[in-house]
C-alpha cells in the first residue's frame, strides 16, 4: 500500500483543524464564551487539541489489535458515562438536551464533555471486535445479527435518551453499513434500516420539538409560510441564516472576519454553523476546498481500511471513517438546508473540544491499521526513525 494514503489522510484533517482554528479566532467574539474574553474558547481548544494530538500519537504507535482484547470494558465504560449524563449535579442540561457531564478546572471554568463522542469510538470498536470473534457465524441470525444489534442499541437509546437522535442515528447507520460489510445477510440489513427508519420516525413523532423541526424544515423554502407564522420562522432562522451567510459570499467571500451573519444574525456560528462562516468569508472555492479535504482524507482513510492486514481492523478502519464522514454529511447537510435541522459539529473544524478529541483518536488508531498493513506486507514502516512501540497481540 501507498505511504500516500496515509499523507493524505493526516494532511487533509490537519488542515481542517487549522481551518477550524482560523474560523474560531473570526466567530469567537461573537459566541457565548467569547463575551469575556474573546481568547477563552481558543485556549479551550487548543487544550483539546493538546490532548487529542498526544493521544492520537500514542494510538498511531500502539498496535489496534489491544483494542479488540480491551473492546469489553471500553464499551461498558463508554455506557456508564452515558447514563452520567443523567445523574443530577454531574449531567449538564442545556436547551431540554442532557448531553455532557462537566468538571470545574481553575484557570479554565467548567471543562464540558460529550459521552457520546466516546460512545461512538466505543460501539464501532466493539461491534468490529465481536464481527470479528464470531466471523465464521456472521450470517446466523443471532450471533450475526440479534447479538451484534442488542449490543449496539445500548449507547444509541441512552444517546436518544438525551434528545441527540442526530448521533444516535449516525452510530445506527455507521455500525449498520459494518454489518453489511462484515457480511450479514443483505435481507437482516434491509430489516435493520426499515425498523430504524420506523423508530426513528415514531421519536420525532413523540417528542413536540422534533416534530415541529421536521414541519418547519418541509415549509424551510415557503417564505410566505415563514411571514404567516413566527414559530416556524424562528424553528427555520439557523438553517434560513446559514444560507444566507452562504448565498453573500459569492465565489471568493467577503474577506476573513468580515462575515456579517456573525453578528447574531447567525447562531452558533463558532460550532454547528461554521460551514456557513467559512462559504461567507471564503466563498465557493472555500467550501468546495473543505468537502474536498473531506473526501480526500475519508477516501484516503478507507483506502487504509480496506488494506488492513486482518477482518478486525478493515471493520474498525472502515466504521470510524463512517462515523467522520457521515458527521461531516450532517452537518454540511443541514447548513446548506438540504436536511432538518440538527445540532452536530463539522469535524475537526467546530468548536468543541470532545468531538475534536474523538476525531483525533479516530485519526491515531487508523495511522496504527496503516502501520500494521505495511508491516504485514514485509514494508519499514518507521516512525520518528524508531519502528513502532508496541508489539502484535
Amino acid at each position: 500500500m501507498s505511504r500516500g494514503s496515509a499523507y493524505l489522510l493526516v494532511i487533509s484533517f490537519l488542515l481542517l483543524i487549522a481551518l477550524g482554528f482560523v474560523m474560531l479566532l473570526s466567530t469567537a467574539p461573537y459566541s457565548q464564551e467569547g463575551q469575556m474574553d474573546a481568547m477563552t474558547g481558543v485556549r479551550r481548544q487548543g487544550v483539546w487539541l493538546l490532548l487529542g494530538l498526544i493521544t492520537a500519537g500514542i494510538l498511531s504507535v500502539t498496535d489496534y489489535h489491544r483494542l479488540q482484547k480491551w473492546a469489553g470494558p471500553i464499551f461498558w465504560i463508554s455506557v456508564a458515562l452515558l447514563a452520567l449524563c443523567f445523574v443530577p449535579g454531574i449531567g449538564i442540561k442545556v436547551g431540554g438536551a442532557s448531553r455532557w457531564i462537566g468538571l470545574r478546572i481553575p484557570g479554565l471554568g467548567m471543562l464540558q464533555g460529550q459521552p457520546s463522542e466516546l460512545g461512538k469510538i466505543a460501539t464501532v470498536i466493539a461491534l468490529a471486535a465481536w464481527s470479528s470473534r464470531f466471523r465464521d457465524r456472521r450470517k446466523d441470525f443471532l450471533r450475526g445479527f440479534v447479538y451484534p444489534l442488542g449490543m449496539v442499541a445500548i449507547p444509541v437509546a441512552l444517546i436518544a435518551g438525551e434528545v441527540d437522535l442526530g448521533t444516535a442515528s449516525l452510530i445506527f447507520l455507521a455500525c449498520t453499513s459494518m454489518l453489511f460489510i462484515g457480511g450479514t445477510r443483505a435481507i437482516y440489513v434491509i430489516g435493520l434500516i426499515l425498523m430504524g427508519s420506523a423508530l426513528l420516525a415514531t421519536a420525532i413523532h413523540k417528542i413536540p420539538n422534533r416534530t415541529a423541526r421536521i414541519t418547519a424544515f418541509l415549509q424551510l423554502n415557503d417564505p410566505e409560510v415563514a411571514k404567516l407564522k413566527a414559530d416556524i420562522a424562528d424553528m427555520n432562522r439557523q438553517q434560513t441564516q446559514a444560507m444566507i451567510a452562504i448565498g453573500s459570499g459569492g465565489l471568493t467571500g467577503q474577506g476573513l472576519g468580515e462575515s456579517r451573519q456573525k453578528l447574531y444574525y447567525l447562531p452558533l456560528p463558532h460550532t454547528d454553523s461554521v460551514f456557513a462562516i467559512i462559504g461567507e468569508e471564503g466563498g465557493l472555492v472555500a467550501t468546495l476546498g473543505v468537502i474536498v479535504l473531506f473526501l480526500g482524507g475519508g477516501l484516503a482513510g478507507i483506502n487504509i481500511a480496506l488494506h488492513a492486514p486482518d477482518r478486525f481492523g478493515k471493520l474498525l478502519g472502515f466504521g470510524l471513517m463512517a462515523l467522520v464522514l457521515g458527521q461531516a454529511a450532517i452537518n454540511i447537510g443541514v447548513t446548506t438546508g438540504c436536511l432538518p435541522n440538527k445540532g452536530m459539529p463539522l469535524p475537526f473544524i467546530s468548536y468543541g473540544g470532545s468531538n475534536l478529541f474523538s476525531c483525533l483518536t479516530a485519526l491515531g488508531i487508523v495511522l496504527n491499521i496503516y502501520m500494521q498493513a505495511r508491516e504485514a506486507a514485509g514494508e519499514s514502516v518507521p516512525l520518528l526513525n524508531r519502528e513502532k512501540l508496541t508489539p502484535a497481540v
